[in-house]
């Protein structure tokens, strides 16, 4: 077992983790608001499912949190 972990306490691990994903929430949201930095004008198809996949990944992970889909 490493230094680090045999120190930190599994609450100490789990703000470290909360807190890193409140981080990439929030880096989300803003990108999110920003329609992804691409102009909705000049969209293509390459970019749905760019954003396709992520909306795969992050419904895995609210399936996960929520206990639903293939978790519930």
């Amino acid at each position: 077992m490493n230094q680090n972990h045999k120190d930190k306490t599994a609450l100490d691990a789990f703000i470290e983790h909360k807190n890193n994903i409140e981080t990439i929430l929030n880096r989300l949201q803003g990108a999110c608001e920003d329609h992804f930095a691409i102009n909705p004008e000049d969209l293509n198809w390459g970019d749905v499912g760019f954003l396709a996949d992520i909306d795969k990944k992050l419904q895995n992970i609210s399936d996960q949190v929520f206990k639903e889909g293939e978790f519930g």
